[in-house]
């Protein structure tokens, strides 16, 4: 599955994808499969140290939790729309929501936050990757 998607990206530094969960076990799983699929990832477990990650070492795409304790995946977007953070080619940072239930997500919440995704946890991974790969394509050409 993930191996399929890694194949079809050209060589060249691997994406940095930013994943946040406050939830360990959910942070990490999500982490191994993107590392699986050929992406640099860090791995944080709150939107105050996702800002600072972004801010330190950079990223391609952020990937939130939306229900987190202090700052949601919906403040954690607006906080890095604010603050102009962008990817490694000076584009607008892509950012992809998750969340248990896809119900929490209405296209205009998503239009209104610059959120250019928004999954459930439940998707199969292949489904998680290529959601990924057209936030990068899209993110690359503006």
């Amino acid at each position: 599955m993930a191996g399929k998607a890694a194949a079809r990206r050209p060589a060249r530094r691997p994406p940095r994808i930013v994943v946040v969960d406050d939830l360990s076990y959910v942070r990490e799983a999500m982490a191994e499969l993107l590392r699986g699929a050929g992406y640099e990832v860090a791995a944080v477990p709150s939107g105050a140290a996702a800002l600072a990650e972004l801010e330190h070492a950079g990223g391609d795409l952020l990937l939130t939790d939306l229900y987190m304790p202090e700052m949601t995946g919906w403040d954690l977007a607006r906080a890095i729309r604010t603050r102009s953070l962008t990817n490694s080619r000076g584009l607008p940072l892509a950012i992809g929501l998750y969340s248990a239930v896809l119900s929490a997500f209405t296209r205009e919440q998503l239009s209104r936050a610059q959120v250019d995704f928004a999954l459930t946890k439940l998707t199969d991974p292949e489904a998680i990757i290529q959601a990924i790969e057209r936030a990068l394509a899209w993110s690359e050409i503006g």
